[in-house]
């Protein structure tokens, strides 16, 4: 892993690795092979759309150029590395019939090149799909701002909404003839603009020649503003869009539809000076099950603490660290900004605090202690004051699951926790908490007045000093905690 001087990172600009777009091939020409593509130097790289004039290089090449900086902490205060953009969108002229095993040849040739520096919170993902717009036969994009969609048509869990004005919504910007652009389990950062000679995500009413970048780069002091939430930045990228000076304001978020952040973009025009030239709404997850930062109206539950399992298929779990945000609020979204990790190990508890790179002893704020649940142990992090969030409660019984939400439209999955968990094995292998659940319901719950009914279907339990005892089907009362699935929760708002 090569790692970068002191000059590197102060020189680093990241701004430069938004968005990277290569062509293959000229207009009117078929692809190129697949093999081709990897290691023959048919690429060329853009700026502003038009090929410039640096050498072409191969894939392989292309990304082992272009690496972004991260800082890290090795045990003796931070480090910066570079790493490699491993999450690559392939836009063809033409439709490919083995778009899939494209893509599975990409990710392979990456995974066995670049095995040992591969962010493990990425990983390698390839989208491969036709652009209804392609001006060579084949582009790819790579970058801080680039997220390939999975394959198979699963829906984004968040959204990014241009609109005409606060009340009129346009759309969302489109990744090649028909994939939503919007906020994938996982992604961090998102550019999109107006043509694909810039993003792969586009939407056609947005200022022309600029990139929008929403999120933050690797390495961005600006981590303590706006809550946490992510940020929105314009990137002119040609004379034409320089000449608008294109700003983009936060604006105060709607009190209702679940916005989270609101921002306007604004431009200079000739005879007429700066206008608005159109709102972007950003909703990080829009499915009811969505963690909320504060107390929804209603029923709801409080999120108190985590009860992970010490055991997880014959596997042991040796520790596990909680993401934490603005507020000490789970990272329920990867476009939080994150401030802090609690890391459990047995019955330790401490803070790592994620500006200071350092470790920190619980002063009260939190207590780690090992709970019996019937015949399995179960590590519990509580809260002593505050919660980790809330859940709005369904009025329906409802079934609750915790493995990767595969329809993105049904209120019970709570994937959304296997951004904020991560669980290391004694092997020494990391996993997110959802990948470690399957799609079977914990239970089923709903709330009704006086509290929330449940029925459990394994993962409900009503929680004791010392001992964890089986839920069963029945009403639990306001202010009473029990667990459901991985979390410790707490009706609040009751219904009366």
């Amino acid at each position: 892993m090569a790692l970068p001087d002191l000059m590197d990172l102060v020189m680093h600009d990241p701004r430069r690795l938004t968005c990277l777009r290569a062509v293959a091939g000229e207009p009117g020409e078929p692809m190129p092979g697949i093999e081709n593509l990897w290691r023959k130097p048919v690429f060329a790289l853009t700026q502003a759309g038009q090929p410039t004039k640096d050498a072409r290089l191969s894939l392989e090449d292309l990304i082992d150029r272009n690496r972004g900086i991260a800082l890290i902490d090795g045990g003796s205060g931070p480090q910066p590395i570079d790493i490699p953009f491993t999450s690559i969108v392939v836009l063809t002229a033409e439709a490919l019939p083995g778009a899939q095993e494209l893509g599975r040849f990409l990710a392979d040739r990456i995974e066995q090149r670049f095995r040992d520096v591969i962010d493990p919170d990425v990983g390698v993902t390839i989208h491969v799909e036709q652009s209804l717009h392609a001006a060579a036969p084949v582009a790819v994009y790579f970058g801080h701002g680039v997220h390939a969609p999975p394959q198979g048509g699963l829906l984004p869990h968040g959204e990014v909404i241009i609109k005409q004005n606060a009340d009129i919504a346009i759309g969302q910007p489109i990744i090649g003839a028909n994939t939503a652009g919007g906020l994938y389990p996982g992604q961090s950062r998102f550019a999109f603009s107006r043509s694909e000679m810039l993003t792969p995500a586009v939407h056609p009413d947005l200022p022309a020649g600029t990139i929008f970048f929403l999120g933050r780069y690797p390495v961005d002091s600006s981590a303590r503003d706006a809550g946490g939430l992510p940020l929105l930045m314009a990137l002119p990228q040609t004379p034409e869009a320089r000449a608008q000076a294109i700003q983009v304001e936060t604006l105060a978020t709607p009190t209702q539809g679940g916005i989270d952040a609101r921002f306007e973009i604004l431009g200079i025009r000739p005879q007429t000076g700066r206008v608005s030239l159109g709102i972007v709404d950003v909703t990080l997850d829009r499915r009811p099950c969505r963690l909320h930062q504060q107390p929804p109206k209603g029923p709801h539950l409080a999120v108190l603490g985590l009860a992970i399992p010490e055991n997880f298929g014959g596997r042991r779990m040796a520790r596990y660290w909680v993401e934490r945000s603005h507020g000490g609020r789970l990272m329920s979204s990867a476009m939080l900004a994150p401030r802090d990790s609690i890391v459990v190990q047995g019955r330790d508890a401490r803070r790592y605090d994620r500006r200071e790179l350092r470790y920190s002893r619980a002063g009260g704020e939190f207590r780690a202690e090992s709970i019996g649940f019937d015949n399995r142990r179960r590590s519990v992090l509580m809260l002593e004051e505050g919660e980790f969030g809330y859940i709005a409660l369904p009025r329906e019984q409802t079934a609750i699951s915790f493995g990767p939400d595969q329809s993105a439209r049904g209120y019970g999955s709570f994937d959304w926790l296997g951004e904020a968990v991560r669980v290391q094995f004694g092997s020494g292998v990391v996993e997110r908490l959802d990948n470690l659940y399957d799609h079977n319901p914990v239970g089923f719950i709903a709330a009704v007045p006086g509290g929330v009914a449940v029925q459990s279907a394994g993962d409900i339990w009503i929680l004791g000093e010392r001992k964890a005892q089986a839920a069963g089907t029945c009403t639990i009362p306001a202010n009473g905690p029990f667990v459901l699935g991985p979390l410790v929760v707490e009706l609040r708002g009751a219904m009366p």
